[in-house]
């Protein structure tokens, strides 16, 4: 099972497009947050993935000494990133899993770094591979999530609604 380590904003486009629920009954995929991204999200968001940490579906990982000096060191070395960031890098190396993020500087850095990188796209593909959701509806919360963050990659978007647009018709 593939160790998952999610920023805060996958999380928080994730609430958003209201996918909350849906993304955490993906299976085969072990999903992780650290302490610190789970420190930025809203009270209201807080309480609603309490319920997911309280049946097992994420797990928080907690920032031991050692970690944090490697946190640290990963923050004095890059440019233009947060404690929060490199926390998500640090574990998703210490765990060999994938970076699940929407943020282009912690995309390229960690990256360069060696560390699997993903972003929301990735999610959608996870949730309709799995059968969690339809062509439809992976169409629809795509558009909305456009609507919602520009800065996502334009043609990886193109490239996705012209697929699913055509294995809708066919399905």
């Amino acid at each position: 099972m593939r160790i998952v380590i999610n920023d805060a904003n996958i999380l928080i486009d994730l609430f958003h497009l209201d996918l909350v629920e849906v993304f955490f009954r993906l299976q085969g995929l072990e999903l992780k947050t650290t302490d610190f991204v789970f420190e930025e999200l809203h009270e209201n968001q807080k309480n609603v993935i309490e319920h997911f940490i309280e049946n097992q579906s994420l797990t928080i990982i907690e920032s031991s000494e050692d970690d944090l000096i490697n946190i640290f060191e990963i923050l004095s070395s890059t440019n233009g990133l947060s404690v929060e960031d490199c926390s998500v890098w640090h574990h998703a190396k210490k765990n060999q899993g994938i970076l699940l993020t929407g943020d282009g500087k912690l995309r390229k850095q960690s990256a360069a770094d060696g560390v699997e990188v993903r972003g929301i796209l990735y999610i959608f593909d996870q949730l309709l591979i799995s059968n969690l959701i339809t062509f439809e509806f992976a169409i629809e919360k795509l558009n909305q999530l456009y609507l919602l963050n520009e800065r996502l990659p334009i043609d990886a978007k193109k490239q996705r609604l012209d697929c699913w647009s055509r294995l809708e018709h066919i399905a």
